[in-house]
């Protein structure tokens, strides 16, 4: 009983020290670890934590802003994984599987992951720096801290230096008229003003009336003039914006709505043609804006030009102050009861008499030709014999001939009515109140074309130039003959001056411009046949121009290089690999022939790699096959500008490099061989398999042993690496005629087999085979035999060339002889050398021995038998023993 206690404390113990070995992940994650890594399972880091998302490279996190992020610890070795992730600032959000808030710090909830994600908002504008520290784990899964990985990982994000906005301000604000009235209406003008460049989105405008808003004409620039009414007063408040922040508002006022001049119009004396036996009288209409009736308006009536002052104020004039031939008018100044408005006339109206008819001239202007941009204009003269004025006047308009009469009685024909090629005349008459005079023509006139008009031009691109763009100018022309554009001029001027290589160009390259230039272009439009008037574009200045794109190559190289293109070197190798550094080598330039500045990102499987910013090489122990890399060069120049590209590569496999050796070296035809692929090599990884075709049979294993006889054969070897490569390599070996004994021959006499063979070579081992089955021997006549079964076992070993033994069963009995080239067996048979056939049908049935003096072939499981019993014997002792001692 105390031996079998101490048996099961001494198991108890080693279960104890094998519990001490273990290590458990705490799969539902940990927190305060993000600085000090995961100690427990290394004694130091051997992984590197990477975060993708940050905006490192923009200046630093806008404040309140939401980035996504993803965080890993690197190439990953199988098992499990987790890490923890602690921020000094902001807030998380959306957070990605496998990932948990716990004691404001985020951690794995589960350790089935190797990459996590969530999102992060940045804290309030005026915090400052951010620290992210991260600790990354990924344990193998075997119970103990070897084979575990882990690391840290800290960064430090600036708040962007753009993140404060400068409100907008507004200048000037006046109201528009400074002294309004309902007549002119009312409005503001203000100039605006923002220190960032933002552009003017969301001013408010408010209106105020006698202390009242009026919410009606909220962001309105002008008060519509039936808000309007004399003696209001008005305020307006100004508050400009930028789309996202406000200006300080800018108050203007009070202006008061001032008085509206009254209007006199439709002034008319009756009769219209008054004898001296008539009576005159004035009439017109009194209009007031403000709805002020007439008050101590001022009529004047004049004769002959002279102020007759006691008719002032007087609507009409007696017939006793008439006679024949008074050329009376009269005039208005109108008044509100504050004001007096514009003085109006009326026409001369002449006092008639006795009378003779009157005599008209007419002509057309323009005299001669016209265009069909003219206006037709007929000028009638007259004359009378007694002083009378025209009363009337008869216009008739004559077209190509043809009476126009939709013109009848008009002094003109607008432009719009007349057509290239045509023929215009009139005719004309005029009435002195009581008779007509005589018809009278006017001159023919011809329409000739109208040369066309510039309607609009530009020159584009439009806002600001540099000397990247290209110059183009469109315009637009119309012509009143409907003429399409032909051989209109263009002209470009530079700095004032005309540039006449350019002259017809209606474009400008690029390389034609300089910084700081000012360019104009003028053009002169034609129709074909006439030339119209100019018109150019006002002069705009040639702004600094961005670098080029930069042209990026990305492979594997000894050094990387940023610059211009006449100092790159040669081009990288590629596709890359994981032996070589990967390098970059980009080249821009500046238009302007300014100094520019190149920057660089590495991202490595989409996760960006801090540490080799601005590094034009990468290592070739931070590359593995698989990785995909992407760089990203950015060129600046000082005025801040700047341009970007990025290229993307795979890191290859190289295939695996096969190669074997034969053991013995030189292979002896008919023994077995051995073929050892353990040479061959991979540079970027390991061989995990060896597949051999010999001879079209198929083989696995770093070395296989594989019995070849004579003629050529065909040795193919395939390697297969870790990442799944493979590469082959083939021969074909020739081996000559196998060695072997001739002239075998076997007899019996009794129960004894004899057995005896010719052999001309060296002294060597004869191997003595037999079975009671036939062997297997080729049948055709090329000699070439056939190997020996590998399953049969050696019945017995000579030097000599005969051997014997006695029969150890009554049948037939086959033998073979084969012999040994230096101490490797020719395990080959050939029909009729050396193999041999005996008929013992007839040897004693109980005959069984071994001519060889070696344990016979049956004994051999006898002595497993009797082993196994002893064994048996021993543990029934033990048993017995224990039994005892209980």
């Amino acid at each position: 009983m105390e031996r079998s206690r101490r048996v099961a404390v001494l198991l108890v113990l080693l279960f104890l020290v094998s519990l001490s070995q273990s290590v458990y992940s705490q799969s539902t994650g940990m927190t305060g670890r993000s600085v000090t890594g995961c100690t427990c399972h290394s004694n130091s880091p051997s992984l590197s934590g990477s975060i993708s998302g940050l905006p490192f490279g923009a200046g630093g996190y806008t404040p309140g802003a939401t980035y996504s992020l993803s965080w890993d610890g690197g190439p990953h070795v199988s098992g499990e994984g987790g890490f923890n992730f602690d921020v000094s600032a902001g807030s998380w959000t959306n957070l990605g599987a496998y990932v948990q808030l716990s004691n404001g710090e985020l951690t794995h909830s589960s350790d089935l992951a190797r990459a996590w994600t969530a999102d992060w908002v940045a804290p309030a504008a005026g915090t400052g720096d951010v620290d992210f520290t991260l600790a990354v784990l990924y344990a193998n899964g075997n119970g103990a801290n070897s084979g575990d990985e882990w690391g840290t990982g800290a960064w430090t994000l600036g708040e962007a230096s753009g993140s404060g906005n400068n409100p907008p301000v507004a200048s000037n604000v006046t109201f528009v008229p400074t002294s309004p009235t309902k007549g002119t209406g009312l409005g503001v003008s203000y100039d605006y003003y923002d220190a960032d460049g933002d552009s003017e989105q969301g001013t408010q405008i408010r209106w105020v009336v006698d202390g009242l808003n009026v919410g009606a004409l909220n962001d309105q620039m002008t008060v519509a003039n039936s808000w309007l009414t004399r003696g209001q007063v008005w305020y307006c408040t100004v508050t400009v914006k930028d789309g996202s922040v406000q200006g300080t508002p800018v108050e203007i006022g009070p202006v008061t709505i001032g008085n509206t001049f009254p209007v006199a119009r439709n002034l008319e004396i009756t009769p219209e043609a008054p004898e001296d036996s008539d009576e005159l009288r004035l009439d017109y209409d009194y209009y007031d804006n403000d709805g002020d009736p007439q008050q101590q308006s001022l009529i004047r009536w004049y004769l002959d030009g002279a102020r007759i002052a006691e008719l002032d104020d007087s609507d009409r004039v007696s017939a006793l102050m008439i006679r024949g031939g008074d050329e009376w008018e009269a005039s208005v100044t109108p008044h509100d009861g504050d004001d007096y408005g514009t003085t109006v006339w009326t026409g001369i109206v002449v006092i008639g008499s006795s009378n003779n008819p009157p005599t008209a001239t007419a002509y057309i202007s323009p005299v001669g030709n016209a265009r069909t941009d003219d206006v037709l204009q007929v000028h009638v003269g007259w004359s009378d014999p007694d002083g009378d004025s025209i009363q009337a006047t008869e216009i008739i308009w004559y077209r190509d001939g043809t009476r126009y009469s939709a013109f009848n009685d008009m002094t003109y024909v607008l432009d719009q009515s007349t057509a290239k090629g045509e023929t215009w005349m009139a005719k004309a008459r005029v009435n002195d109140g009581l008779m007509w005079s005589e018809w009278v023509e006017t001159a023919e006139v011809d329409i000739l074309n109208t040369p066309p008009e510039v309607t609009s031009i530009a020159m584009l691109p439009e806002g600001s130039l540099n000397t990247a763009m290209d110059l183009s100018l469109v315009w637009e022309q119309s012509d009143l003959d409907g003429d399409a554009e032909m051989n209109s001029q263009i002209h470009w001027w530079v700095n004032g001056d005309w540039i006449r290589e350019y002259d017809g160009w209606t474009s400008i390259p690029a390389s034609e411009t300089i910084r700081d230039q000012s360019w104009s272009v003028q053009v002169i439009p034609g129709d074909g046949d006439d030339l119209g008037s100019s018109m150019k574009t006002l002069s705009r200045l040639i702004e600094n121009g961005a670098p080029t794109v930069p042209i990026i190559a990305l492979g594997n190289g000894a050094i990387g290089y940023l610059g211009a293109l006449d100092g790159l070197p040669e081009a990288p190798t590629t596709p890359a690999d994981s032996l070589n550094p990967l390098v970059v080598l980009a080249h821009a330039s500046d238009l302007d022939e300014e100094p520019i500045l190149f920057s660089v990102a590495w991202e490595r499987n989409g996760f960006v790699v801090p540490d080799l910013d601005d590094e034009v090489l990468v290592p070739a122990e931070r590359l593995e096959p698989g990785q995909v890399w992407t760089v990203t060069v950015t060129v600046n120049d000082h005025w801040g500008l700047s341009e970007s590209a990025e290229a993307e590569i795979e890191i290859i496999n190289l295939k695996p490099t096969p190669a074997w050796t034969t053991e013995p070296e030189g292979a002896i035809p008919g023994t077995f061989t051995t073929f050892d692929g353990s040479s061959s090599s991979d540079s970027d990884g390991r061989v995990e398999s060896w597949l051999w075709l010999i001879d079209g049979i198929g083989y696995s294993g770093s070395s296989i042993a594989v019995q070849l006889g004579t003629g050529t054969h065909t040795i193919t070897l395939t390697v297969i690496d870790n990442l799944g490569s493979s590469d082959s390599v083939s021969t074909n070996l020739g081996l000559g005629s196998v060695a072997s004994i001739n002239g075998l021959s076997a007899a019996i006499s009794g129960s004894t087999v004899s057995l005896s063979w010719d052999w001309t070579g060296e002294e060597t081992l004869f191997h003595i085979y037999r079975s009671t089955n036939p062997f297997v021997t080729s049948a055709d006549s090329s000699g070439l035999g056939e190997p020996l079964m590998t399953t049969l076992t050696p019945t017995g070993e000579t030097v000599e060339t005969s051997w014997s033994e006695t029969a150890p069963v009554a049948t037939m009995l086959y033998y073979a002889v084969t012999i040994e080239i230096n101490g490797l067996e020719v395990m080959w048979l050939f029909e009729g050398m050396n193999t041999a056939t005996v008929d013992a049908t007839n040897a004693p049935a109980s005959v069984d021995t071994d001519p060889t003096g070696s344990i016979g072939f049956m004994s051999l499981p006898l002595v497993g038998i009797m082993l196994l019993f002893a064994l048996s014997s021993i543990g029934l002792s033990i048993y017995a023993q224990r039994r005892r001692d209980e």
